[in-house]
């Protein structure tokens, strides 16, 4: 019985000392053109006046971008969904799609997992935190796990009505079997 526990051990280690393959980007260098522009443009909209406010709850689909140092240089670009709440004064949502681009801009892999999106709303100003688990794989072909946790501050903006954009800054970090230091922009549109 040793024996068998023994050689299964060994068969599990030779798998997992295998190389991985990363997995393949959902974006292209355009996709990442179009994401810069539209967080420029939405950055030079006007913030929502307190007067003018949604009520009830409003989704906005979106993204994130942001240059990252650390294991890995270059930046990320992920999809963002943030719901906010404002008669509860509530922000909830998901980063999904973490595709990590290499510094000339080509995209390089897509990082796998999910950000949850948790904070609050108060007259108009935003301030979330986006938590969870991402894999990737390293230089070396291993695969590797991080906890990515990053703040989300911002505040809703006027696009073509009141209140229906967001834009922000985003700061954080991913420590784990890699180490990414994250400093950019949230931004996006109500759906």
């Amino acid at each position: 019985m040793i024996r068998q526990i023994t050689l299964s051990l060994m068969a599990l280690a030779t798998v997992a000392g295998c190389a991985a393959t990363p997995t393949s980007p959902t974006v292209s260098e355009s996709d990442v053109d179009r994401a810069m522009e539209e967080a420029a443009r939405i950055s030079l909209l006007p913030e929502t006046s307190l007067a003018e406010l949604p009520t009830g709850t409003v989704t906005y689909d979106g993204q994130i971008g942001a240059d990252v140092s650390g294991d890995a240089n270059g930046s990320i670009l992920a999809d963002m969904t943030m719901v906010v709440g404002f008669s509860t004064n509530d922000v909830d949502g998901s980063v999904t799609n973490i595709n990590l681009i290499n510094p000339d801009g080509s995209p390089d892999q897509l990082l796998e997992g999910t950000l949850d999106i948790n904070g609050f709303e108060s007259n108009g100003n935003l301030n979330a935190e986006a938590r969870g688990e991402v894999t990737g794989v390293d230089v070396d072909g291993f695969e590797v796990d991080s906890f990515m946790s990053l703040d989300l501050d911002g505040e809703v903006r006027d696009d073509v009505i009141n209140g229906d954009a967001v834009y922000g800054d985003v700061n954080g970090t991913a420590r784990g079997d890699f180490d990414l230091d994250v400093d950019g922009v949230f931004f996006g549109t109500q759906r």
